[in-house]
């Protein structure tokens, strides 16, 4: 079975989505494993520019990683539509030994060196979310994902 991970920075500060984000980890528990590990988002009080801020959290991002397709994500990464990101799932798969790991920034996004260190920098949208909120869109999106490869009803 599939391995997904989520690396993330900052703690969930809302209930819904942490209960969001667990309704779509027990959907998706019929087509992959899926676990997060939460890191700690610098002190906002801490009068840091924010590349300051990037560069402590992508010391702790590149620890964190491990073995398998890391997929970083941020605004200006490839877009996909549903569909695109079916076939690319698909296609990673393949490639990526059974596990995908995907990043997360906190609240100024990822330092240069996660985005160079990733195998696929990817766009979730234009718009700009909370990185607690792209935790849960982007779970919504692999379970359509999936739902797509699985000729299943849920993007119908």
């Amino acid at each position: 079975m599939l391995k997904v991970h989520l690396i993330c920075v900052g703690k969930d500060k809302d209930a819904w989505i942490t209960d969001g984000c667990a309704h779509f980890k027990k959907l998706l528990s019929r087509y992959a494993e899926v676990s997060w590990r939460v890191l700690p988002a610098e002190k906002s009080g801490s009068g840091l520019s924010a590349s300051e801020v990037k560069k402590r959290e992508a010391i702790r991002i590149l620890k964190a990683l491990d073995k398998g397709f890391h997929i970083a994500l941020a605004d200006k990464g490839t877009d996909l539509d549903s569909h695109g990101l079916a076939r690319q799932l698909e296609n990673w798969q393949t490639r990526c030994g059974g596990c995908i790991e995907f990043i997360i920034g906190g609240a100024y996004g990822l330092d240069e060196s996660v985005l160079n260190r990733a195998d696929l920098v990817l766009s979730l949208s234009p718009l700009t979310f909370s990185h607690q909120l792209v935790r849960l869109v982007l779970l919504e999106q692999l379970y359509r994902a999936f739902s797509i490869l699985h000729n299943t009803d849920y993007h119908k």
